[in-house]
């Protein structure tokens, strides 16, 4: 129960932190075509490592979370957002499924519409260097599963490199350790697998 309400945990970090825009759509979601960052996020006292991949300004992305569960072994999980769709993938348990998604009900921070501010309560906080980075700090909620998230964002050009999220009487962090502007990002991350 605990590995499913753990997994559950990841995934909706994930969604989340994936805020998902339409391949080819007219509005950029972050300020670079390409990244590669890596991140240590602590879920309930529980360290979890990720690298999160980006293209073609935020239309593809993926993450891959490992996860160490003692007594169990590792998992590996993560989520793949192209073509106006996530698929949440368990690399571990060979599992995959796919979630329609509108980019109306995703937040932009790389310029948020008044509209998104007034429905996300998107307020801008204050600036903040992180990883030597200025980041635009952010606050706001978002609903996933029937779940209100609050959150606190650094983000650089759009991009979240540190979140703290507020849901269900939990608190994850999520902190970007290594961030790679302009990276080269192999084509074949955004692959879906076929179990």
């Amino acid at each position: 129960m605990k590995i499913k309400v753990l997994f559950t945990s990841i995934m909706m970090l994930a969604a989340v932190s994936l805020f998902a825009q339409e391949e080819n759509a007219p509005v950029k979601k972050y300020g670079f075509k390409s990244a590669i960052a890596k991140y240590t996020t602590d879920m309930m006292g529980q360290k979890v490592e990720s690298t999160t991949y980006i293209d073609e300004y935020g239309a593809k992305e993926c993450q891959k979370v490992k996860l160490d569960i003692p007594g169990m072994g590792s998992m590996e999980s993560g989520s793949i957002t192209k073509e106006g769709k996530i698929w949440s993938v368990n690399y571990t348990m060979k599992q995959v499924q796919e979630v329609e998604i509108n980019p109306e009900d995703q937040p932009n921070l790389l310029d948020p519409t008044e509209e998104q501010q007034k429905k996300f309560k998107i307020k801008s906080v204050g600036k903040e260097k992180f990883l030597d980075l200025d980041c635009e700090v952010y606050t706001l909620e978002t609903e996933a599963q029937g779940i209100t998230a609050k959150l606190k964002v650094w983000a650089y050009k759009g991009f979240a490199l540190k979140t703290i999220t507020e849901a269900s009487g939990m608190v994850i962090t999520s902190t970007a350790t290594e961030f790679k502007e302009d990276a080269v990002v192999l084509p074949q991350v955004f692959d879906v697998p076929k179990y």
